[in-house]
Protein backbone atom coordinates (compact mmCIF):
# COMPACT_ATOMS: atom_id res chain seq x y z
CA UNK A 1 0.00 0.00 0.00
CA UNK A 2 1.37 3.41 -0.99
CA UNK A 3 0.35 4.90 2.36
CA UNK A 4 2.46 2.41 4.30
CA UNK A 5 5.40 2.77 1.92
CA UNK A 6 5.33 6.55 2.35
CA UNK A 7 5.16 6.23 6.12
CA UNK A 8 8.00 3.72 6.16
CA UNK A 9 10.20 6.10 4.16
CA UNK A 10 9.35 9.06 6.39
CA UNK A 11 10.06 6.91 9.48
CA UNK A 12 13.47 6.04 8.07
CA UNK A 13 14.17 9.79 7.65
CA UNK A 14 12.37 10.94 10.82
CA UNK A 15 12.90 14.65 11.42
CA UNK A 16 14.35 15.16 7.92
CA UNK A 17 12.66 16.66 4.87
CA UNK A 18 11.91 14.17 2.10
CA UNK A 19 10.90 15.59 -1.27
CA UNK A 20 7.75 14.49 -3.04
CA UNK A 21 9.86 13.79 -6.11
CA UNK A 22 12.12 11.42 -4.23
CA UNK A 23 9.13 9.60 -2.75
CA UNK A 24 7.58 9.32 -6.20
CA UNK A 25 10.75 7.92 -7.78
CA UNK A 26 11.61 5.50 -4.96
CA UNK A 27 8.11 4.11 -4.66
CA UNK A 28 7.35 4.11 -8.37
CA UNK A 29 4.07 6.01 -8.06
CA UNK A 30 2.77 9.40 -9.17
CA UNK A 31 3.12 12.62 -7.19
CA UNK A 32 -0.69 12.62 -6.89
CA UNK A 33 -0.56 9.20 -5.19
CA UNK A 34 2.07 10.56 -2.78
CA UNK A 35 -0.11 13.57 -1.94
CA UNK A 36 -3.14 11.33 -1.31
CA UNK A 37 -1.05 9.07 0.94
CA UNK A 38 0.20 12.07 2.94
CA UNK A 39 -3.38 13.33 3.33
CA UNK A 40 -4.53 9.92 4.60
CA UNK A 41 -1.67 9.71 7.08
CA UNK A 42 -2.53 13.15 8.44
CA UNK A 43 -6.14 12.03 8.88
CA UNK A 44 -4.71 9.13 10.90
CA UNK A 45 -3.07 11.73 13.22
CA UNK A 46 0.49 11.36 11.96
CA UNK A 47 2.22 14.76 12.41
CA UNK A 48 3.58 15.22 8.90
CA UNK A 49 4.74 18.73 8.07
CA UNK A 50 4.90 20.28 4.61
CA UNK A 51 8.01 22.35 3.97
CA UNK A 52 7.32 24.74 1.12
CA UNK A 53 9.32 23.89 -1.98
CA UNK A 54 11.18 21.07 -0.23
CA UNK A 55 8.85 18.21 0.71
CA UNK A 56 7.50 16.44 3.79
CA UNK A 57 8.82 15.72 7.24
CA UNK A 58 7.60 13.37 9.96
CA UNK A 59 7.95 15.24 13.23
CA UNK A 60 10.78 13.99 15.43
CA UNK A 61 8.33 13.76 18.33
CA UNK A 62 5.84 11.54 16.45
CA UNK A 63 4.84 8.46 18.44
CA UNK A 64 1.77 7.26 16.57
CA UNK A 65 1.50 3.47 16.45
CA UNK A 66 1.56 2.05 12.95
CA UNK A 67 2.06 -1.26 11.21
CA UNK A 68 4.69 0.25 8.91
CA UNK A 69 6.58 1.77 11.84
CA UNK A 70 6.69 -1.59 13.62
CA UNK A 71 7.37 -3.84 10.63
CA UNK A 72 10.38 -1.82 9.50
CA UNK A 73 12.17 -2.85 12.71
CA UNK A 74 11.07 -6.47 12.88
CA UNK A 75 13.64 -9.24 12.54
CA UNK A 76 11.19 -12.08 13.21
CA UNK A 77 10.32 -14.90 10.83
CA UNK A 78 6.83 -15.58 12.20
CA UNK A 79 5.79 -13.43 15.16
CA UNK A 80 3.91 -10.28 14.12
CA UNK A 81 4.49 -10.93 10.43
CA UNK A 82 0.69 -10.91 10.39
CA UNK A 83 -0.05 -7.76 12.38
CA UNK A 84 -3.13 -5.69 13.12
CA UNK A 85 -2.79 -2.21 14.64
CA UNK A 86 -5.94 -0.76 16.21
CA UNK A 87 -6.60 2.66 17.63
CA UNK A 88 -9.13 1.31 20.15
CA UNK A 89 -10.31 -2.16 21.17
CA UNK A 90 -12.10 -3.61 24.16
CA UNK A 91 -9.22 -6.02 24.90
CA UNK A 92 -6.48 -7.29 22.62
CA UNK A 93 -6.68 -10.74 24.23
CA UNK A 94 -10.45 -10.85 23.68
CA UNK A 95 -9.96 -9.69 20.08
CA UNK A 96 -7.73 -12.70 19.37
CA UNK A 97 -9.86 -15.18 21.33
CA UNK A 98 -12.82 -14.33 19.14
CA UNK A 99 -10.78 -15.03 15.98
CA UNK A 100 -8.28 -17.67 17.15
CA UNK A 101 -9.56 -20.51 14.96
CA UNK A 102 -9.10 -18.44 11.79
CA UNK A 103 -5.72 -16.85 12.45
CA UNK A 104 -2.21 -18.25 11.94
CA UNK A 105 0.51 -18.89 14.50
CA UNK A 106 2.27 -15.67 15.44
CA UNK A 107 -0.60 -13.35 14.53
CA UNK A 108 -0.37 -10.22 16.67
CA UNK A 109 -2.64 -7.32 17.50
CA UNK A 110 -1.54 -4.07 19.09
CA UNK A 111 -3.75 -1.23 20.28
CA UNK A 112 -3.25 2.36 21.35
CA UNK A 113 -6.16 2.11 23.79
CA UNK A 114 -8.25 -0.61 25.47
CA UNK A 115 -11.71 0.13 26.82
CA UNK A 116 -11.93 -3.12 28.80
CA UNK A 117 -8.33 -4.13 29.42
CA UNK A 118 -8.01 -7.18 31.66
CA UNK A 119 -5.43 -8.31 34.16
CA UNK A 120 -5.27 -11.51 36.15
CA UNK A 121 -8.18 -12.64 38.33
CA UNK A 122 -10.56 -10.52 36.26
CA UNK A 123 -9.02 -7.24 37.39
CA UNK A 124 -9.20 -4.26 35.06
CA UNK A 125 -6.02 -2.98 33.41
CA UNK A 126 -5.69 0.77 32.84
CA UNK A 127 -5.17 1.27 29.09
CA UNK A 128 -5.49 4.97 28.10
CA UNK A 129 -4.63 6.27 24.65
CA UNK A 130 -1.18 7.64 23.88
CA UNK A 131 0.51 6.48 27.08
CA UNK A 132 1.17 2.78 26.57
CA UNK A 133 0.96 -0.15 24.19
CA UNK A 134 -1.30 -3.16 24.52
CA UNK A 135 -0.18 -6.27 22.65
CA UNK A 136 -1.49 -9.80 22.23
CA UNK A 137 0.10 -12.66 20.29
CA UNK A 138 -1.68 -15.82 19.14
CA UNK A 139 0.37 -19.03 19.32
CA UNK A 140 -0.44 -22.59 18.28
CA UNK A 141 2.35 -24.44 20.10
CA UNK A 142 2.85 -28.20 20.08
CA UNK A 143 3.49 -28.28 23.81
CA UNK A 144 2.11 -30.21 26.77
CA UNK A 145 -0.12 -28.03 28.90
CA UNK A 146 2.33 -28.44 31.78
CA UNK A 147 4.83 -26.30 29.84
CA UNK A 148 2.52 -23.32 29.28
CA UNK A 149 4.15 -21.41 32.14
CA UNK A 150 7.27 -21.20 29.99
CA UNK A 151 5.40 -18.92 27.57
CA UNK A 152 4.70 -16.50 30.42
CA UNK A 153 8.38 -16.71 31.41
CA UNK A 154 9.30 -15.96 27.78
CA UNK A 155 7.06 -12.89 27.72
CA UNK A 156 8.61 -11.50 30.91
CA UNK A 157 12.13 -12.01 29.54
CA UNK A 158 11.22 -10.47 26.18
CA UNK A 159 9.72 -7.42 27.86
CA UNK A 160 12.83 -6.87 29.97
CA UNK A 161 15.13 -7.23 26.99
CA UNK A 162 12.98 -4.91 24.87
CA UNK A 163 12.91 -2.28 27.62
CA UNK A 164 16.70 -2.48 28.01
CA UNK A 165 17.11 -2.10 24.25
CA UNK A 166 14.71 0.81 23.69
CA UNK A 167 14.44 2.62 27.03
CA UNK A 168 18.07 2.26 28.07
CA UNK A 169 17.64 0.73 31.52
CA UNK A 170 17.32 -2.84 32.76
CA UNK A 171 14.29 -3.71 34.90
CA UNK A 172 13.85 -6.60 37.33
CA UNK A 173 11.46 -9.55 37.28
CA UNK A 174 9.63 -10.51 40.46
CA UNK A 175 8.39 -14.08 40.16
CA UNK A 176 6.55 -14.98 38.17
CA UNK A 177 6.06 -12.15 35.69
CA UNK A 178 6.03 -8.73 37.36
CA UNK A 179 8.41 -6.41 35.49
CA UNK A 180 9.61 -3.76 37.94
CA UNK A 181 11.95 -0.82 38.20
CA UNK A 182 12.77 0.45 41.68
CA UNK A 183 9.74 -1.42 42.96
CA UNK A 184 7.31 0.13 40.43
CA UNK A 185 5.42 -2.22 38.12
CA UNK A 186 5.92 -1.30 34.47
CA UNK A 187 4.04 -4.04 32.62
CA UNK A 188 1.21 -6.50 32.96
CA UNK A 189 1.18 -9.96 31.36
CA UNK A 190 -1.94 -12.05 30.82
CA UNK A 191 -1.53 -15.54 29.35
CA UNK A 192 -4.65 -17.47 28.40
CA UNK A 193 -5.06 -20.87 26.77
CA UNK A 194 -7.67 -23.10 25.19
CA UNK A 195 -7.42 -26.88 25.62
CA UNK A 196 -9.14 -29.49 23.45
CA UNK A 197 -11.37 -31.56 25.73
CA UNK A 198 -10.96 -34.79 23.76
CA UNK A 199 -7.17 -34.81 23.54
CA UNK A 200 -6.09 -32.55 26.39
CA UNK A 201 -3.82 -30.76 23.91
CA UNK A 202 -3.40 -27.03 23.66
CA UNK A 203 -5.58 -25.52 20.95
CA UNK A 204 -4.01 -22.10 21.25
CA UNK A 205 -2.24 -19.78 23.66
CA UNK A 206 -2.69 -16.02 23.74
CA UNK A 207 -0.06 -13.99 25.53
CA UNK A 208 -0.96 -10.37 26.22
CA UNK A 209 1.24 -7.57 27.48
CA UNK A 210 0.36 -4.06 28.55
CA UNK A 211 3.31 -1.67 28.89
CA UNK A 212 3.17 1.72 30.61
CA UNK A 213 5.33 3.94 28.42
CA UNK A 214 4.53 7.39 29.81
CA UNK A 215 2.23 8.92 32.41
CA UNK A 216 -1.31 9.51 31.06
CA UNK A 217 -2.45 13.13 30.69
CA UNK A 218 -4.73 12.77 33.71
CA UNK A 219 -2.03 11.01 35.73
CA UNK A 220 -2.19 7.56 37.27
CA UNK A 221 -5.22 6.74 39.43
CA UNK A 222 -4.66 7.11 43.16
CA UNK A 223 -5.14 3.39 43.78
CA UNK A 224 -2.15 2.38 41.63
CA UNK A 225 0.07 5.47 41.88
CA UNK A 226 2.17 3.95 44.60
CA UNK A 227 2.85 0.66 42.80
CA UNK A 228 2.80 1.48 39.07
CA UNK A 229 5.48 3.17 37.03
CA UNK A 230 6.16 4.14 33.41
CA UNK A 231 9.21 3.57 31.23
CA UNK A 232 9.84 7.27 30.74
CA UNK A 233 10.01 7.74 34.52
CA UNK A 234 13.35 5.93 34.33
CA UNK A 235 14.55 6.57 30.78
CA UNK A 236 16.74 9.49 29.75
CA UNK A 237 14.96 9.80 26.41
CA UNK A 238 11.56 9.51 24.74
CA UNK A 239 10.62 5.87 24.18
CA UNK A 240 9.17 5.28 20.72
CA UNK A 241 6.30 2.83 20.94
CA UNK A 242 6.77 1.35 17.45
CA UNK A 243 10.40 0.52 18.27
CA UNK A 244 9.41 -0.91 21.66
CA UNK A 245 6.72 -3.13 20.12
CA UNK A 246 9.08 -4.40 17.40
CA UNK A 247 11.79 -5.12 19.97
CA UNK A 248 9.33 -7.08 22.11
CA UNK A 249 8.28 -9.20 19.13
CA UNK A 250 11.91 -9.83 18.18
CA UNK A 251 12.92 -10.97 21.66
CA UNK A 252 9.69 -12.92 22.17
CA UNK A 253 10.32 -14.97 19.05
CA UNK A 254 13.84 -15.73 20.25
CA UNK A 255 12.48 -16.93 23.61
CA UNK A 256 9.61 -18.86 22.02
CA UNK A 257 11.98 -20.73 19.74
CA UNK A 258 13.97 -21.88 22.78
CA UNK A 259 10.76 -23.38 24.18
CA UNK A 260 9.83 -25.12 20.93
CA UNK A 261 13.36 -26.51 20.53
CA UNK A 262 13.35 -27.86 24.07
CA UNK A 263 16.21 -25.59 25.15
CA UNK A 264 14.36 -24.20 28.14
CA UNK A 265 17.59 -24.13 30.15
CA UNK A 266 18.78 -21.20 28.03
CA UNK A 267 15.44 -19.42 28.55
CA UNK A 268 15.51 -19.93 32.32
CA UNK A 269 19.07 -18.60 32.44
CA UNK A 270 17.89 -15.44 30.68
CA UNK A 271 14.99 -15.27 33.13
CA UNK A 272 17.30 -15.63 36.14
CA UNK A 273 19.45 -12.75 34.88
CA UNK A 274 16.57 -10.38 35.70
CA UNK A 275 15.78 -11.93 39.11
CA UNK A 276 17.36 -9.97 41.98
CA UNK A 277 15.27 -10.84 45.04
CA UNK A 278 16.80 -14.26 45.77
CA UNK A 279 18.18 -14.52 49.29
CA UNK A 280 15.69 -11.93 50.52
CA UNK A 281 12.80 -12.43 52.96
CA UNK A 282 9.41 -12.68 51.28
CA UNK A 283 5.80 -13.27 52.27
CA UNK A 284 4.10 -16.29 50.70
CA UNK A 285 0.33 -16.08 50.35
CA UNK A 286 -1.52 -19.35 49.75
CA UNK A 287 -5.20 -20.04 50.37
CA UNK A 288 -5.46 -16.73 52.19
CA UNK A 289 -2.68 -17.58 54.63
CA UNK A 290 0.50 -15.51 54.85
CA UNK A 291 3.77 -17.06 55.92
CA UNK A 292 7.32 -15.76 55.98
CA UNK A 293 10.02 -17.40 53.89
CA UNK A 294 13.29 -16.77 52.13
CA UNK A 295 13.50 -16.84 48.35
CA UNK A 296 16.18 -19.36 47.42
CA UNK A 297 16.23 -20.10 43.69
CA UNK A 298 14.39 -20.38 40.39
CA UNK A 299 14.25 -24.03 39.40
CA UNK A 300 14.66 -25.36 35.82
CA UNK A 301 10.89 -25.15 35.29
CA UNK A 302 10.66 -21.50 36.26
CA UNK A 303 9.15 -22.26 39.68
CA UNK A 304 10.23 -20.52 42.87
CA UNK A 305 12.19 -22.42 45.53
CA UNK A 306 11.76 -21.07 49.05
CA UNK A 307 13.09 -21.91 52.50
CA UNK A 308 10.80 -22.09 55.54
CA UNK A 309 11.88 -23.40 58.93
CA UNK A 310 15.04 -24.85 57.43
CA UNK A 311 13.12 -26.80 54.77
CA UNK A 312 13.11 -26.13 51.03
CA UNK A 313 9.84 -26.13 49.09
CA UNK A 314 8.91 -25.34 45.49
CA UNK A 315 6.03 -22.98 44.74
CA UNK A 316 4.03 -23.70 41.60
CA UNK A 317 1.09 -21.46 42.49
CA UNK A 318 0.42 -18.75 45.00
CA UNK A 319 1.45 -15.17 45.62
CA UNK A 320 4.56 -13.57 47.02
CA UNK A 321 5.30 -10.07 48.22
CA UNK A 322 8.71 -8.56 48.67
CA UNK A 323 9.70 -5.74 50.96
CA UNK A 324 12.29 -3.80 49.01
CA UNK A 325 14.90 -1.68 50.81
CA UNK A 326 13.32 1.61 51.88
CA UNK A 327 9.78 0.46 51.13
CA UNK A 328 7.13 1.07 53.73
CA UNK A 329 4.81 -1.49 52.18
CA UNK A 330 5.44 -4.74 50.30
CA UNK A 331 5.66 -4.50 46.54
CA UNK A 332 2.83 -5.75 44.38
CA UNK A 333 2.15 -9.47 44.22
CA UNK A 334 2.93 -11.95 41.46
CA UNK A 335 0.81 -14.99 40.94
CA UNK A 336 0.58 -17.98 38.64
CA UNK A 337 -2.80 -19.64 38.70
CA UNK A 338 -3.82 -23.14 37.73
CA UNK A 339 -5.41 -21.65 34.62
CA UNK A 340 -2.12 -19.92 33.78
CA UNK A 341 -3.78 -16.52 33.63
CA UNK A 342 -1.46 -13.78 34.82
CA UNK A 343 -1.38 -10.04 34.97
Amino acid sequence: MVRDDVLRTLEQHRGQVVSGGMLSRELGVSRTAIWKAISTLREMQFPIESVSGEGYRLAETSDTLSEAGIVMELTTKTLARNLCVLSTVDSTNTYLKQRASDLPDGYAVIADCQTAGRGRLGRSFLSPSGSGIYISILLHPLLPITRINMITVAAAVALCEAIAETAGFTPDIKWVNDVLMQGKKLCGILTEASVEAETGQLSYVIVGAGINVRTPEDGLPDEIRGIAGCLEDFSSHTVRRNALAASFFNHMESCYQLILSGNTEALINRYRSFIHFLGQPITVIRDGEKTSATAVAIDPNGHLVIEQDGQHATILAGEISIRLPGQAQPSSCARISKENSQE
